[in-house]
């Protein structure tokens, strides 16, 4: 008797099997559609949100911080704030102001990088993601360190194939800090150097 049900289960264990496997790779979409759309939305809200950002600037560090987090969590949507570390480099201690705007920044570009996280599968496998992948594989914290040293408008990508590469959370807050702070030094140092001269 227990010989003919197992025939019956079989069909059904197998069924049960198919279908946990099939809203596992559905649910796996879906999040990251999700959290794509989700940091789409954040993008938005942030560059309608109604920012005075020369008042910011009256708080000092503060202003550059916040300024700098806000824009770099956007993505797609530009924000200028090499404008604002500029004019902080102009009565502000350049260095403090590069390192303010650094922690920032690398916070900021975890918006990418969490995109990338959670939805590889919506990333398009062009040439140029192979490329950034491999190169990424072989000198993973060299790329993220230079694509945000040079000026780069496509930095909130390159986090994003960090991001779906799984790099260490860590290795990527650090070059993107040591690259940034790097670039906004420059940056506010010219301001500096402008309003002396």
């Amino acid at each position: 008797m227990e010989n003919a049900a197992n025939p019956a289960e079989e069909p059904a264990e197998s069924l049960v099997i198919t279908w946990q496997l099939v809203v596992g790779a559905i649910g796996a979409r879906w999040r990251s559609i999700l959290a794509m759309l989700g940091v789409l939305a954040l993008s938005v809200v942030i560059v309608s949100l109604p920012i005075d950002y020369q008042a910011l600037g009256d708080y000092g560090y503060l202003g550059v911080f916040v300024v700098t987090l806000v824009s770099t969590m956007s993505l797609v949507l530009p924000v200028p704030y090499l404008a604002a570390i500029f004019v902080a480099g102009t009565f502000l201690n350049p260095w403090i102001v590069a390192l303010v705007a650094g922690v920032a920044a690398a916070l900021g570009e975890l918006t990418g990088y969490a995109l990338g996280y959670s939805g590889r599968t919506l990333l398009p496998r062009s040439r140029w993601y192979r490329m950034i992948r491999r190169s990424m594989s072989r000198y993973g914290a060299g790329v993220i360190f230079v694509a945000a040293a040079i000026p780069n408008p496509f930095f909130d990508a390159v986090g994003m194939v960090a991001g779906a590469t799984k790099m260490s959370v860590w290795t990527f807050l650090i070059c993107a800090f040591l690259g940034k702070t790097l670039r906004f030094w420059l940056v506010a140092l010219l301001g500096g150097s402008h309003m002396m001269g």
